[in-house]
């Protein structure tokens, strides 16, 4: 017996702040309202961003705020489909077209947007898109300059900053892929992983560079790094005597944790956990002002309106808490 469709998703919803060089006054809700006022068709918010896929701004309001859902899609694309007779000996699976006049969605992002404050939910698309769009947008609205440097910083949470202060930092690990962190498979006009992976990706590809086999580093290799920074407590004890023994390394440690931070923040990676000297263990997810909450679904996608609610509800929630103010 088929399993009823949940009416309900958990769904993670994210805080970020935009920020361009010499910012001034301007808003991004106020640029935005603007440029969706003029661009006043779909047509008008539909950005080719390679592969055949496009991103549009499908829908948008304003109301104490900007309201946007942004699509991903790949135009005139199938889907797959497969027999649903359990009584038969193989199931086909074939593609289907999407119904005349209509494409299949990939994913959305619905977005909400007060001042320089943007909170958002990807269902189905990677929170880029929005950055992507927006940097669209403000290109086609002659706002180049203000497009050249715009970004939507992560925030981390002031809690666990000051745990970190204040307990300081045994241990500091790092996991990610060669592959990913070699950049190969990214646009490196705007890369996206962080200057510490990439380091040592580089490294390692100086190791093997005149290895015709092996200088390149691919995809499939399946290979990780591993990087363990930690403080060793038991060489200190043995030189109890000497008093700053140590003191420059627990210091060392402690910048490599917020730089760490501030490297991952920057460049939407996961795959960091920090320890403190308390032994509290703080992960890459952990630090980030993000929550989850339940959001009324719609076919593989959401509820535009359900999400847009939740989106204002966990921003009074942050702005309650002082969040805007760090």
């Amino acid at each position: 017996m088929a399993g009823k469709k949940p009416e309900f998703k958990n769904k993670k919803f994210y805080y970020r702040r935009a920020k361009w060089d010499s910012q001034g006054k301007l808003s991004l809700q106020k640029l935005l309202e603007d440029a969706h006022t003029k661009l006043d068709t779909v047509g008008k918010r539909t950005f080719e961003v390679g592969s055949g896929a496009e991103i549009r701004g499908a829908n948008f309001k304003e109301n104490d705020g900007l309201y946007l859902q942004i699509a991903s899609y790949v135009p005139g694309e199938a889907t797959s489909i497969i027999d649903k007779d359990i009584t038969a000996k193989i199931s086909n699976v074939s593609a289907q077209k999407a119904p005349n006049g209509k494409d299949y969605l990939d994913g959305d992002v619905f977005v909400y947007i007060n001042g320089n404050h943007v909170i958002l939910c990807p269902s189905g698309a990677r929170e880029t898109v929005v950055e992507t769009y927006i940097w669209n947008i403000l290109r086609k609205c002659n706002h180049k300059d203000i497009a050249k440097t715009f970004e939507l910083d992560k925030v981390a949470k002031a809690s666990k900053l000051k745990m970190i202060r204040d307990e300081g930092v045994k241990e500091v690990d790092l996991d990610t892929s060669l592959y990913e962190a070699s950049l190969i498979h990214l646009d490196k006009t705007k890369p996206k992983v962080s200057d510490i992976k990439k380091a040592v990706a580089d490294q390692f590809s100086a190791i093997f560079s005149k290895d015709k086999e092996l200088q390149d580093i691919k995809e499939k290799e399946n290979l990780n790094i591993k990087i363990k920074v930690r403080f060793d407590g038991s060489e200190a004890m043995r030189n109890s005597k000497e008093p700053n023994f140590g003191v420059a390394g627990k210091k060392r440690l402690e910048r490599t944790a917020e730089q760490v931070i501030s490297e991952f923040e920057k460049d939407d990676e996961n795959g960091f956990v920090i320890v403190t000297g308390a032994n509290n263990r703080i992960t890459s997810e952990e630090i980030r002002v993000s929550d989850s909450f339940r959001v009324k679904t719609l076919g593989k996608s959401l509820s535009r309106e359900s999400a847009w609610s939740t989106l204002k509800k966990y921003y009074d929630r942050l702005n309650a808490d002082g969040v805007f103010k760090q």
